[in-house]
C-alpha cells in the first residue's frame, strides 16, 4: 500500500504545471447567503453504503471498509464522515511526507460544541464548525505542506537529493515566506450542507475533495458502485498531453524502453512513449480508470444533486478561480445568470449541466488553462466542443508560426543547433522525466527528450573546448509551458542564481526561493554550470504563442536584465492549473489561485498581460531565418 502511494503522490505532482493569469484576492464568504434546499436543523434520513476505493489503480484498494452516506434517497449524492475522511487525508499526507503509511491526522470531535478538529504535526488545524456551517484553516497553505518542502513548493514536489541524500540537480537556497491569513468557509452562505446528525458529522464528499485534495490535483470520483481517488488530468482525452507522457510511461513500467534509446530523436522517443502508453491502456484485459467510472448507470441528477452541485460550483469557482478580478466577475452565481449558463446547470439533466460547464470553461473563461476533459457517468454523450476567442485565436497563431517554422527550417527538431558564432536552443515545452532519473548516465541521444537532457546537452556544447560561440537564442516563440522544475532549472543555467515567486490568492500567503542548478551534473552547484558570467550575449525569441512557463521565463528575464527580448509580446499566464470536478462527476480545468509572479522592490507583480520584447522583430517570417538573426543579433554590439 505504501508503494503504490508514493508513486501515486509522485505521479500527481508529475501533473502539476505552471499555467495562466493574474489571480486576484478572493474571499471565501463574498456572496449574500443564497436559496438552497436545505435548511439547517432539519432532521434527515441517513443511509450508509461500503464501497470500494480505488487509489489511482484498480489494483490499489483502501485497506478494509469504507463508508459513504446518502440522505432521504438520493443516492448520487454521497457524504462522508469527517473522521474516515480525515484518516484517508491522514495516510495521504505522511506517504507524502515519507513518514509511512500511519494516518497523520489526529481527529478530534466535541459534541457540545458541534465541532470537529483535524490536527497535523501539532500545529496544522482545521476547525468544522457544524454549529456555524464553516470550515476554518488559521493556515491553508501549511495545512497541506510537506515538511522538508518550502511552505509553498513552487517545485511542486521535485526531490533535490537522491535516496542517498546527495544533491541533484536543483538546489533550492533562500527563500522568503509569507504566512496566509486565517481562511473561513462559510458553506451557509453558499446553500452548501454540512450534517451533524445520528452521530456522525457528515460534508459532502465533493466540498471536501475540492478544498482538500484539489491542492494535491487530486479528486474522489464516485459512479453510484464505487470511488476512485485520481486526477482529473487521467481523463483528459486520451491522456496524452505533454505533461502525462511522461508519467504514464513510468507508471507502465516502459520508461527504460525511452531513456537513453539510441539514435532517436525527441519525436521518434514521443511517438515511442504514445505507442507504449497506448498499448498499456488498450493491451489489458482489465477496464481502465476511466471505464470503470463511466460504467456507472446513466440517468437523470436527483434533486439534491442538482441544487448542491450548482451551489457547491459556485463556491468553488468564488474560491479556487484565480482570474475573477480579470474577468470582472463579482460572483458565480450572478456569472451562471449573466451567461445564461444558470438554467442549464441548474437542469436534472446531466448532459445540459456537462454542456454548461463546457461552455463555461471553454467559451467564457476561456484564459488559457480552462479545459473541459470529461463527462459526467451519469451522460449518455459528451457534449459538443465549442471554443472561445481566446482559445482560437492562439491555436491559429501556434499553427501558423509552426508552418512558418517548417517552411524556413524544416522538421525541425527542438534542441541544440549552431549558426556560426550564435547557438539556437530551440524549446517548446518544459518537460522532464520525473524525479528517478540519472542524467550522467544517458548518451547525447539520450538526453534530448525533455528540458533537463536539452539543457545538459546544450551547455557541453556551448562550453567544449575550442567552442565558437559567441551568442546564446534560447527560442521559446512556440513554447507553450510545462513543468515548473524545468523553467527552475533553465533560468538557473542562463543567470546563476535564479529565483521564482508565488502568490496564492486564496489565503494571501506568498514565498520567493532562490535556485541553482547543477548542469555539468558534478553534485556542485558554482559558476560552472551557468553560463552567466562567460561574457556571452545572451537572448530569447517570444510570441504571443509563449505562455505559462514560456511567458514566465521571459518575465524572469527581463527583471534580471542580462538576458536580452527579441520578437514581440509574450502570450501571459500566471497562475498554476487546477484540474477539477464538478458534483455530479464532470472533469474540468481551471486556472487556479497559486499565481506565478517576479518580485520587484519587494512587491509580486501579475505577469499575465506579457512582457514586451528589447528588441522587435515585426514579421513572423523573420523569426526563422537565423543566419540574418545571427547577423542582427551581431550588429547589436
Amino acid at each position: 500500500m505504501k508503494k503504490a502511494l508514493s508513486l501515486f503522490i509522485a505521479l500527481c505532482l508529475l501533473w502539476s504545471c505552471c499555467a495562466a493569469e493574474e489571480t486576484p484576492a478572493v474571499s471565501a464568504d463574498a456572496p449574500a447567503e443564497l436559496p438552497s434546499l436545505w435548511k439547517a436543523g432539519e432532521i434527515h434520513t441517513i443511509e450508509k453504503k461500503i464501497l470500494p476505493l480505488y487509489f489511482g489503480s484498480l489494483n490499489e484498494l483502501w485497506p478494509g471498509d469504507f463508508p459513504v452516506y446518502f440522505t432521504d434517497g438520493a443516492d448520487d449524492l454521497p457524504w462522508l464522515d469527517l473522521r474516515d475522511f480525515g484518516e484517508l487525508m491522514g495516510v495521504f499526507l505522511s506517504v507524502k511526507d515519507r513518514k509511512g503509511d500511519q494516518s497523520d491526522i489526529s481527529v478530534t470531535v466535541d459534541e457540545k460544541l458541534n465541532t470537529v478538529t483535524w490536527l497535523r504535526r501539532d500545529n496544522d488545524r482545521v476547525f468544522f464548525s457544524f454549529a456555524e456551517q464553516q470550515i476554518t484553516w488559521p493556515d491553508y497553505n501549511g495545512f497541506n505542506r510537506r515538511a522538508d518542502r518550502p511552505y509553498m513548493d513552487i517545485l511542486q514536489g521535485f526531490l533535490t537529493t537522491d535516496d542517498d541524500g546527495q544533491p541533484r540537480l536543483i538546489r533550492e537556497g533562500a527563500a522568503r515566506e509569507r504566512l496566509g491569513s486565517v481562511v473561513t468557509l462559510d458553506l451557509k452562505k453558499y446553500g452548501v450542507p454540512m450534517l451533524a446528525q445520528d452521530g456522525l458529522y457528515l460534508v459532502p464528499l465533493q466540498t471536501l475533495a475540492a478544498f482538500f485534495l484539489s491542492p494535491e490535483n487530486l479528486s474522489i470520483y464516485y459512479n453510484k458502485e464505487c470511488l476512485i481517488l485520481t486526477s482529473p488530468n487521467e481523463f483528459s482525452p486520451m491522456n496524452l498531453t505533454v505533461m502525462s507522457i511522461a508519467s504514464t510511461v513510468s507508471e507502465t513500467g516502459a520508461l527504460d524502453s525511452l531513456v537513453g534509446s539510441e539514435g532517436m530523436n525527441e519525436e521518434e522517443l514521443r511517438a515511442l512513449a504514445m505507442e507504449l502508453i497506448l498499448e498499456a491502456m488498450n493491451g489489458s484485459d482489465q477496464p481502465t480508470l476511466y471505464n470503470t467510472y463511466m460504467a456507472g448507470p446513466k440517468g437523470e441528477r436527483s434533486a439534491a444533486m442538482t441544487d448542491y452541485g450548482l451551489h457547491e460550483l459556485a463556491m468553488e469557482l468564488d474560491c479556487l478561480y484565480g482570474l475573477k478580478d480579470a474577468h470582472d466577475i463579482d460572483d458565480f452565481m450572478l456569472y451562471f445568470l449573466e451567461t445564461g449558463l444558470l438554467p442549464r446547470l441548474a437542469s436534472r439533466d446531466p448532459e445540459e449541466a456537462d454542456g454548461a460547464i463546457q461552455e463555461l470553461v471553454n467559451v467564457w473563461l476561456d484564459d488559457g488553462h480552462t479545459d473541459f476533459f470529461s463527462k459526467s457517468y451519469l451522460s449518455e454523450n459528451k457534449p459538443e466542443e465549442t471554443s472561445g476567442f481566446s482559445k482560437s485565436g492562439r491555436k491559429a497563431l501556434q499553427a501558423s508560426l509552426t508552418e512558418i517554422r517548417r517552411q524556413a527550417l524544416g522538421d525541425l527538431v527542438p534542441g541544440y543547433t549552431e549558426i556560426g558564432d550564435t547557438a539556437f536552443v530551440t524549446l517548446d515545452n518544459f518537460l522532464y522525466y520525473g524525479n528517478g532519473i540519472d542524467y550522467s548516465t544517458l548518451t547525447d541521444d539520450g538526453l534530448q527528450f525533455d528540458t533537463f537532457g536539452k539543457i545538459i546537452y546544450a551547455h557541453r556544447q556551448i562550453v567544449r573546448d575550442g567552442s565558437p560561440i559567441r551568442n546564446v537564442v534560447l527560442d521559446l516563440s512556440l513554447n507553450v509551458g510545462g513543468a515548473a522544475p524545468a523553467a527552475a532549472y533553465l533560468l538557473s543555467w542562463m543567470l546563476g542564481d535564479a529565483r521564482m515567486s508565488v502568490k496564492n490568492m486564496f489565503s494571501g500567503a506568498e514565498t520567493t526561493a532562490e535556485y541553482r542548478a547543477d548542469v555539468n551534473l558534478d553534485r556542485v552547484f558554482d559558476e560552472q554550470d551557468t553560463l552567466s558570467g562567460r561574457g556571452l550575449r545572451l537572448f530569447c525569441l517570444t510570441s504571443p504563442v509563449s505562455f505559462s512557463c514560456g511567458n514566465l521565463v521571459p518575465w524572469a528575464f527581463k527583471e534580471n536584465g542580462a538576458v536580452k527580448l527579441l520578437g514581440s509580446i509574450t502570450g501571459g499566464g500566471s497562475c498554476e492549473t487546477l484540474p477539477l470536478t464538478t458534483a455530479w462527476g464532470t472533469s474540468y480545468l481551471i486556472s487556479g489561485p497559486n499565481r506565478l509572479s517576479f518580485m520587484k522592490n519587494g512587491s509580486y507583480y501579475d505577469v499575465d498581460r506579457g512582457v514586451e520584447p528589447d528588441y522587435v522583430i515585426s514579421s513572423y517570417d523573420r523569426y526563422y531565418d537565423r543566419e540574418a538573426l545571427a547577423e542582427y543579433i551581431n550588429s547589436l554590439y
